[in-house]
């Protein structure tokens, strides 16, 4: 992400992987950004689940006065994990299909990108947390899937449409996880539009 908001997501990024790097939920993750955003400029106006025309927004950071909106989806991808942070208890279940989870980010992508490309002075991106490292290696046997168009690697493209692999004979879409539809256009025009550091990863538009 870059230009005004992307140095600001990033100091925000960076001041939650020093003060939270974990989280309960995702809701916990999206008030933890929130407030850390409100922390770092308290003259910002930060919204949560605010009701758009492509369905609810996670976040949505403005400078009305300057007409500048920065619309963000999140998404916490968990592998199992248990222990304690700075006194605090964390037992995180195992989230797994990676696909489907992956299906959910570009679905986001698509969204954010139909929001704010028509409308001057916005921004946005989709913000990912993850402790599986399945979400950005790629798996070492190099075989072609359904999902690879889902997947979230590292240097990762999106251009066009994003769509599931064959299904089974007689079954369209029959991997498609959800009625919506089982593909994920976006206008990414072929840029990067995932960059992993550590836990987290960012893709803006």
């Amino acid at each position: 992400m870059a230009g005004y908001w992307g140095p600001r997501v990033a100091a925000w990024l960076g001041g939650l992987r020093r003060a939270r790097p974990v989280f309960h939920s995702e809701a916990d993750f999206q008030h933890a950004l929130a407030w850390t955003a409100h922390l770092f400029e308290p003259s910002l106006r930060v919204q949560l689940e605010v009701k758009t025309a492509v369905g609810h927004l996670d976040v949505l950071i403005s400078r009305p006065e300057q007409n500048r909106h920065l619309a963000l989806e999140l998404k916490y991808l968990k592998a199992a994990w248990t222990g304690t942070l700075a006194g605090e208890r964390f037992d995180l279940a195992d989230q797994g299909a990676q696909d489907i989870r992956g299906y959910d980010v570009v679905k986001d992508i698509a969204r954010v990108e139909q929001l704010t490309a028509p409308s001057p002075g916005w921004s946005g991106g989709v913000l990912v947390v993850s402790n599986d490292p399945g979400y950005w290696n790629r798996p070492g046997h190099g075989r072609a899937t359904n999902a690879d168009a889902f997947r979230l690697y590292e240097g990762t493209h999106l251009s066009g449409v994003q769509a599931w692999g064959p299904a089974p004979a007689g079954a369209p879409c029959a991997n498609a996880p959800s009625p919506s539809g089982c593909a994920a256009p976006t206008g990414a025009g072929g840029r990067p539009t995932r960059a992993w550091k550590g836990s987290g990863a960012s893709s803006g538009c």
